[in-house]
């Protein structure tokens, strides 16, 4: 799981469907169990606070966006609000954005099952992960190894962000897929740009073997 501070009262977390899985935790379960989703949520937050000492003390704003191979999710701290929440209105706020979310992963799962039954489309789609932190790219790029020697990968850089596109080849092993997303997960978060906006309007730094390439000036 990636934790990012974006200002003092607001932090967003990225984890992958593996992750959470690897937490315990399976997919349907966070979305149509309510303690389980709850549960999951604190355990983020529990996380957070050891790994970044970061303090949740206040009302919260919550925040679900469901991508393709996980999720996203904002927490902002409402400091400027005299009124605290019971946990009962906290569970209600968590409970709707889940509810925002499971209806995003709804329609990601129905275009899905489309492209399945219009084509037989390679089952890990080309996919879009960015950072505003060019350093976030350098020390995954010293972790990487030889992980992602066998992806196709493109590094572009767009309006102050950098977006590094991952094509999984046809061979790969789903297990080693999902690691390989776990370990991005950790520096990127998902992105919904697309290659043809990046190639059009981005400039591209690095493609093949980014990685290796990154090490070697870097």
């Amino acid at each position: 799981m990636k934790i990012e501070r974006i200002n003092d009262n607001t932090v967003k977390f990225f984890i992958t469907y593996v992750d959470i899985e690897k937490r315990g935790f399976a997919r349907d379960e966070i979305w149509y169990n309510r303690e389980r989703g709850e549960q999951l949520f604190w355990q983020m937050m529990d996380e957070a606070h050891e790994r970044e000492d970061i303090s949740f003390d206040g009302p919260l704003w919550i925040q679900v966006q469901a991508f393709e191979k996980g999720l996203e999710v904002t927490v902002t701290i409402a400091k400027n609000v005299m009124d605290t929440e019971d946990d009962s209105e906290l569970g209600s706020l968590l409970r709707s954005a889940i509810d925002e979310a499971r209806d995003q992963q709804s329609v990601l799962d129905q275009l899905s099952e489309l492209d399945e039954l219009e084509a037989e489309a390679d089952a890990w789609a080309p996919l879009a992960m960015e950072t505003d932190d060019f350093e976030a790219i350098i020390s995954l790029s010293k972790r990487a190894g030889d992980t992602f020697s066998d992806l196709d990968l493109k590094l572009y850089h767009y309006q102050d962000r950098y977006y590094l596109w991952i094509d999984f080849p046809d061979e790969m092993e789903p297990e080693d897929e999902e690691n390989a997303l776990s370990l991005l997960a950790e520096y990127l978060t998902f992105s919904t740009q697309t290659q043809p906006m990046l190639e059009e309007y981005g400039k591209l730094i690095l493609d093949g073997d980014v990685f290796a390439k990154m090490r070697h000036y870097f």
